[in-house]
């Protein structure tokens, strides 16, 4: 009884006060809940990070994640080159000309919005995304990671991959100071059936990890799983093929690329399949790191990430997205009032699972 009363002191103190970066430290102590989780070995303050995409673009956007109290972020996806400006995956700097918001019939209170949009990868050229990137890494320490997120050449079956642009984009993040690395098998790869023929989506899965191992032994590598329509056991092949080629964990997953709406789509859909992935992967490769995201808006549903076997997990709709149902915190910036109902929130929130368990 008392640590649920000095919970509810908690819930109730941060309706009023700023949530930063500060809060797993007090939730240890005023609690005795230890809420620190991994990115492959690196520790990280708390489970959740913000996904990359319209909300990491900007340096702006990444003060506000870090000061809301996030454990990190990935940055917007960077679209490779090589030394000569040689470009193979320009297509994908394509530029949002929409972003709605939708609800599933099951929510009624437009609680969990399901974002559509358009874009792609990052659309500034190398010179001027390194810029950005160089800016925002001094944010980079201890109690707040930034992965930086890449695609560049994905070959169709019987081409060879263009490592100089893979290298070269990646030497130069390097350079900056990025150690973390995600590869960004794009959604909208399933519509490019030469790409995603089964044998050579796997190759590709196992041969990209390995040419940035090879170049950069002490990077961390996480390649993005895609949502193909291949079935569980072929996406749990994907990931045994990333472990070949010496990846140090995976995202699953992607969202699910739905031809009728020419765009990708999330919500409990996505959550549902990605944790049966997560599961299964788990069955197999249980000290394999996983970064879990896809259709998150409570801690409940974090926790159900975890408990399947994620390390961390990613959001970005459930801030990005229109939400019509109010939040319990009416102060701060969205980015506190998403953080708060997700730890915090008295019937749903991740601190309340913890507390079920002990």
């Amino acid at each position: 009884m008392q640590i649920e009363k000095r919970l509810k002191e908690l819930q109730e103190y941060y309706l009023e006060h700023s949530i930063d970066e500060k809060f797993p430290k007090v939730i240890k102590e005023q609690l005795g809940i230890e809420i620190n989780a991994f990115y492959g070995k690196f520790k990280i303050s708390h489970p959740v990070l913000v996904a990359p995409g319209q909300l990491t673009r900007e340096k702006q956007q990444i003060e506000r994640i870090k000061n809301s109290g996030y454990a990190g972020c990935v940055l917007k996806s960077v679209v490779g080159e090589d030394e000569k400006g040689n470009c193979s995956m320009i297509r994908y700097r394509k530029s949002m000309t929409f972003l709605k918001t939708v609800y599933e019939d099951f929510d009624k209170e437009g609680a969990f919005p399901v974002i559509l949009w358009n874009g792609r990868a990052d659309v500034r050229n190398l010179k001027n995304y390194f810029e950005f990137a160089k800016e925002v890494f001094s944010m980079n320490n201890n109690n707040f990671l930034i992965v930086s997120s890449v695609l560049s050449h994905f070959p169709e079956k019987n081409q060879e991959i263009k490592k100089d642009e893979w290298i070269y984009t990646t030497k130069k993040l390097y350079e900056i100071g990025y150690r973390f690395f995600e590869i960004d098998f794009c959604p909208g790869l399933k519509i490019e059936k030469e790409i995603t023929e089964k044998e050579n989506i796997l190759r590709i899965y196992r041969e990209i990890p390995q040419i940035l191992k090879d170049a950069f032994p002490e990077i961390v590598v996480f390649p993005k799983l895609i949502n193909l329509d291949y079935g569980i056991d072929f996406q749990v092949k994907m990931v045994e093929e990333a472990i070949k080629g010496r990846a140090d964990g995976i995202v699953i997953g992607n969202r699910i690329f739905k031809e009728e709406i020419n765009g990708a789509w999330g919500g409990k859909e996505l959550r549902e399949r990605n944790l049966k992935v997560i599961k299964e992967v788990k069955k197999s490769y249980p000290k394999f790191s996983i970064s879990g995201t896809g259709g998150i808006y409570t801690g409940e549903h974090i926790y159900q990430y975890l408990k399947s076997g994620a390390d961390s997990v990613q959001i970005l709709s459930y801030i990005l997205g229109k939400v019509k149902k109010p939040f319990l915190k009416q102060k701060g910036d969205k980015f506190e009032k998403v953080i708060y109902e997700l730890f915090f929130n008295p019937v749903d929130g991740l601190l309340k699972c913890y507390l079920a368990i002990t």
